[in-house]
């Protein structure tokens, strides 16, 4: 057991230091270029704009409250059962489905067209390496923190509950971008019409629900199936 929760502390420690880094790359040699007047990060919600800069800075605060609960229990020796229940309900209902969106759009879009999504012009501003922490490492490291750790899944209304309305912010938010900015925040968005754009979203909001359900099943597998307070009670 002690292995064990040395193994968590050690991948808690590494993840964020990665994340830690990345962060601290892209604002010293990334940055400045996208300050330049007319780059994506010059116009209206700068980076913020983005699902993969949201996701990531998500995973950075994440793993950094990860760290800090080793802290509190291993270190000062007191409990962070409120902190760690938060965690929980974010991993599962946040950042597993936001984190598959970002990697299997992203790549998807990528493969069909990359001048859509990522044009070759960025290749010499942001190196490889960066754009996989963005959107490739984000599911790998979800699926071994839930190996690592027994994150409880809430019940699937308020699990999926919470992911469908990230969702429906994010949409509010990329109208509100494209109300007041006059741009689209993809590239690909401008060339959709009302309808496809509609059933872009409809697709979008399946397979975040989907993804919510694989994170579940990942889990089952882990530690086993959840069981629910009726089960509970018969066994009672």
């Amino acid at each position: 057991m002690a292995a064990i929760r040395q193994g968590q502390v050690v991948e808690h420690v590494l993840v964020f230091s990665l994340y830690f880094f990345t962060q601290y790359y892209d604002y010293l040699y990334i940055d400045d270029f996208f300050k330049q007047p007319g780059s994506v990060r010059a116009t209206f919600g700068g980076r913020w704009k983005f699902m993969t800069y949201q996701n990531y800075m998500a995973h950075t605060v994440f793993f950094s409250s990860c760290v800090l609960a080793d802290f509190i229990e291993g270190v000062l020796g007191k409990k962070a059962a409120g902190l760690r229940k938060v965690q929980d309900y974010v991993l599962v209902s946040i950042l597993f489905p936001m984190s598959m969106i970002v990697m299997v759009v992203f790549w998807g879009i990528y493969a069909v067209d990359r001048e859509l999504i990522f044009p070759a012009s960025l290749d010499h501003v942001i190196p490889p390496w960066i754009n996989h922490v963005w959107h490739t490492t984000i599911v790998p490291v979800l699926l071994l923190e839930m190996y690592m750790v027994h994150h409880k899944y809430p019940s699937r209304r308020a699990g999926l509950t919470g992911a469908i309305t990230l969702g429906l912010v994010y949409l509010t938010w990329i109208l509100i971008v494209a109300k007041v900015g006059g741009f689209w925040v993809y590239p690909f968005m401008a060339v959709m019409t009302g309808f496809q754009f509609v059933l872009f979203c409809c697709f979008t909001a399946a397979i975040g629900c989907v993804f919510y359900l694989m994170g579940e099943l990942c889990n089952n597998v882990f530690w086993g199936p959840r069981e629910t307070p009726r089960k509970q009670k018969k066994r009672a």
